[in-house]
Order: structure tokens, then C-alpha cells, then sequence
């Protein structure tokens, strides 16, 4: 009996360990669940060729934790039933081709160093949380998605292509790089998104406008935006929405929202107190979810102002301005400007390192969210690989650097052989002849700019020539216009003296 028991665990859970090139793997088996440990770069091809005759069984294949950096479609192909692919926690790179498989529903690539990924039609849910991820292609599908790209290198929407941004559920772009925005550019997603969550960006503008009709969640909190415009009645149907931690002076007064609306941050903004005071004019109930939300947050009826001097309308902190966007836009600039010059307040500079350290915490709670238990072994392989590649990354920047030094050496050369100094480099000083290279470069700009100016005025001339010549061809075509009337006119009393000539001599005979 114990022999049969022993027989059905097996069946359930089968380890197979394999050595291959003196690294041992491990695969474990539960149904059509599959993992494989202890794999790398070198074994991977023996590994997945072991499964083989259970390829057509292979419905979840689970290759996270190892020390992989590379892995094509080509190695997954026998898989046709393929429809979760767990590749989290290895040291991927470069671009991830994965489009080939067909029949892939889940994809699971956090925390990697993959920089553009391509899937397949049936992809339905993608987690690549925490890589270096600046493209995203999607082969087109019917299906819903949802889309996980936290902390990556996304710049615009459009770095997700058509496909990606069609029939979308679920968007997280969280502590991406994305500085503006236009809703458009997911009306391809009007009927499906529910969940857009564009956290810790650099969105200062957001554009166009779509009926978004099962939108739930918008985030777009610590971010630059300074307006909340008539854009956001594009998530006019929204229960959550959060602008927290922005630059925002202004609300669109006209913005209406969904009476299902339970939450509304505005918290850590630098609103004009008269924005405000029209906007919760025309929506009081929003005003109360306001004041709901920050008190559910916070424990008190208004939010807490960083400037003591700062007023409240609702319960949001404000002031009020003679020229809203003007005396931010001037704050702003000045702000940056000292801080890049290093002559910013304390109190600046203190800011900005509040700003970056909360953007920081985010990613590194992020990174723990998603952390896998790597053995130490396993952890070595992944640190040394991830350092080969700083190190090839580093030596191309070596060689590129090695380039231009070259090209630079040889225009600087070409520079001296055309001084007119024959025995320079052996009479003169390092520093002389530099100035001698750095004069004649400054003869050769003089020269070209004479060029040009000559070429200019070559054309001004040409130009005032070509204007004469229209000028005098209209005065000529008027002359002839003149002439011709003459012409008719004369021609005209021509004909009717002839007329008369007849007429006399037909009374005279």
C-alpha cells in the first residue's frame, strides 16, 4: 500500500535531475506544470529537449530564478500548448523575441534587464515589472490585456505599438519616464481599459480626449502636472482618481464626474484658491468625496500645508494668485535654475531630495514585491553574468570613446598640415601649436561664414532681380493691354469710316 501511495506522489510531482556539461538541473512536474532549476545558458537547450516527449503536455513552464540572460522562441516551439511562461528573476537582455508563440496567454519577465520585448496574439497578461524595457510590440489579438510595466525606460504611450495599445484592461506604467501624454493614443482601449495607472513619471501634459466607458482607476500622482484641463473629462466615469503630489494651479472648471465617484486626491498641489472655489462650485459632491478622501487618509478634515502662509479652500491647501500660471511658471524656473547651479535654498534642495528619495522607495518596494528566493549559487551565476554585461556595455563605450579619439586625432592632424608652419611641431610648444590649430580653425569658420553671407547675397540679388523682372513684365503686359485697346479702338473707327465712305459714294452715284 505504502509502495502505491509512494507511486501517486510521484506521478504528481515528478524531479528529474540531469547533468549536462558539469551543471546539474532539476525538473519538477505537477499536471501540466513545469519547472526547471538550477538551469543555465549552456544547459537550457538539454533541459527543454528532456521534456520532449511531454511537450504536448506542457501548458505552464516555469523558468524563473536561474541565471538565464538569453533565451529565443526557437527553444520553446515544441511547446505548442504553451500558455504560461515564466521567465522572472534570471538576467535576460537585449531584446526578448517571443512573438512566434501562438498560443502564450500569461508572460511573467519581472526583474530582468530585457530592453525591448516583442509577444505574440494571445497574449493576455504581461508582468514585466523592473527590466530596462523602452519598447513593447504586440502582435494583434482579439483578446483583453493587461499590461505590467512598472519602473522600466517607457518614454511616450506610442513605445507600446498598436497592438499593445489596443484592447487593453489593465495599464501600469508606474515609474516610467514619460513626460506627456494624450489619451488618444488609447482610444483603440475606449470600451475595455478599466485600470490606468501612470504614477512617479514626468507628465507635465496631458492631451486628448476619449470616452474611456469602463474606466474605474486613474492615477496620475507625483507627476509635473500644472492643469487639470478639459482632457480629464475623458475620465469622467472614474470611481478613484488621484493628482496627488503634482504642480497643479488650475482646474477646468467644466470637468464634470460620475456620481459613483468614492475617491479624490488633489493633495500636495500649489492651487490657486479662485480654481478651487469655481470648480467645487459646479461639483459639490466631488467636494465632499474630497473632503472624505482626505479625511480617510489622513485622519484630518484638510490636508496639512508644507508653507504655513498657504490658505485652504475645501480641503485642499491654496493661495490666492494675481496671475496663476505666470508666477508658478516664473517659481519653477527660478526653483530649477538655482538648483542646477547649486545656488538653490536649503529648503529646495531639500525638496528635491524628497522627491527623489519617495521615487526611490517606490522602486525599491517595488523590486521587493517581486523579489524571487534565488539559492546562492544561482545568485553568484546571475551577479557574474550581470557583470559581464556592464562589462561588454563599458568596453563598447571604450572602444566608441577609442573611435573618436582617432577621428579627433586624425582632424587635428589634418589641422596642422594645413598651418602654414613647416617645422612647428618640432619649434613650437604644445600649447603654441594648439593655438596655432584653434586660430586656423577660426580662419576656416570665418571663411565659411564669408561664404555663406556671399551666398545669401547672391540670392538677395537674385531675388531683387527676379522682383524687377516681375515688376517690369506686369508694367509691360499693362502697356500691351493699353496698346491693344487702342488697336481695337482704332480699328473700331476704321471700320465705321468705311461704313460711311460707302454710304457717301452710294448717294453720290
Amino acid at each position: 500500500m505504502m509502495s502505491l501511495q509512494a507511486c501517486q506522489v510521484v506521478l504528481l510531482l515528478v524531479c528529474v535531475t540531469a547533468t549536462v556539461h558539469g551543471a546539474i538541473h532539476e525538473i519538477k512536474q505537477n499536471g501540466n506544470r513545469y519547472k526547471i532549476e538550477k538551469v543555465t545558458d549552456s544547459s537550457l537547450k538539454q533541459a527543454l529537449a528532456s521534456l520532449r516527449q511531454s511537450a504536448w503536455n506542457v501548458k505552464e513552464l516555469d523558468l524563473s530564478g536561474n541565471p538565464l540572460s538569453q533565451i529565443s522562441a526557437a527553444d520553446l516551439a515544441p511547446f505548442t500548448k504553451l500558455e504560461l511562461l515564466n521567465l522572472s528573476s534570471n538576467v535576460l537582455y537585449e531584446t526578448l523575441d517571443l512573438e512566434s508563440l501562438s498560443t502564450l496567454r500569461t508572460l511573467d519577465l519581472n526583474n530582468n534587464y530585457v530592453q525591448e520585448l516583442l509577444v505574440g496574439p494571445s497574449i493576455e497578461t504581461l508582468h514585466a515589472a523592473n527590466n530596462n524595457i523602452s519598447r513593447v510590440s504586440c502582435s494583434r489579438g482579439q483578446g483583453k490585456k493587461n499590461i505590467y510595466l512598472a519602473n522600466n525606460k517607457i518614454t511616450m504611450l506610442r513605445d507600446l505599438d498598436e497592438g499593445c495599445r489596443s484592447r487593453v484592461q489593465y495599464l501600469d506604467l508606474k515609474l516610467n519616464e514619460i513626460d506627456t501624454v494624450s489619451f488618444a493614443e488609447l482610444a483603440a482601449s475606449s470600451d475595455t481599459l478599466e485600470h490606468l495607472n501612470l504614477q512617479y513619471n514626468f507628465i507635465y501634459d496631458v492631451k486628448g480626449q476619449v470616452v474611456f466607458a469602463k474606466l474605474k482607476t486613474l492615477d496620475l500622482s507625483s507627476n509635473k502636472l500644472a492643469f487639470m484641463g478639459p482632457e480629464f473629462q475623458s475620465a469622467a466615469g472614474v470611481t478613484w482618481i488621484s493628482l496627488r503630489n503634482n504642480k497643479l494651479v488650475l482646474i477646468e472648471k467644466a470637468l464634470r464626474f460620475s456620481q459613483n465617484l468614492e475617491h479624490f486626491d488633489l493633495r500636495g498641489n500649489g492651487f490657486h484658491c479662485g480654481t478651487l472655489r469655481d470648480f467645487f462650485s459646479k461639483n459639490q459632491r466631488v467636494q465632499a468625496v474630497a473632503k472624505q478622501t482626505v479625511k480617510k487618509l489622513t485622519g484630518q478634515n484638510e490636508e496639512e500645508c508644507t508653507v504655513p502662509t498657504l490658505g485652504h479652500y475645501g480641503a485642499y491647501c491654496c493661495e490666492d494668485l494675481p496671475a496663476p500660471f505666470a508666477d508658478r511658471l516664473i517659481a519653477l524656473k527660478r526653483k530649477e535654475h538655482a538648483l542646477l547651479s547649486g545656488q538653490g535654498s536649503e529648503t529646495e534642495r531639500l525638496e528635491c531630495e524628497r522627491e527623489n528619495q519617495a521615487r526611490q522607495r517606490e522602486i525599491d518596494a517595488l523590486k521587493e514585491q517581486y523579489r524571487t528566493v534565488i539559492d546562492q549559487v544561482t545568485l553568484r551565476k546571475q551577479a557574474k553574468i550581470t557583470l559581464e554585461q556592464k562589462k561588454k556595455a563599458l568596453d563598447e563605450q571604450v572602444s566608441n570613446g577609442r573611435r573618436a579619439h582617432a577621428e579627433l586625432d586624425g582632424t587635428l592632424q589634418q589641422a596642422v598640415g594645413q598651418i602654414e608652419l613647416q617645422h612647428a611641431t618640432e619649434e613650437q610648444s604644445p600649447l603654441q601649436l594648439l593655438r596655432a590649430i584653434v586660430k586656423r580653425y577660426e580662419e576656416m569658420y570665418v571663411e565659411q561664414q564669408s561664404a555663406q553671407n556671399n551666398a545669401i547675397r547672391d540670392w538677395d540679388m537674385y531675388q531683387h532681380k527676379e522682383t524687377q523682372l516681375a515688376e517690369e513684365n506686369a508694367r509691360l503686359k499693362k502697356l500691351n493691354g493699353e496698346a491693344d485697346l487702342a488697336l481695337a479702338s482704332a480699328n473700331a473707327t476704321l471700320q465705321e469710316l468705311v461704313v460711311r465712305e460707302q454710304n457717301l459714294a452710294t448717294q453720290l452715284g
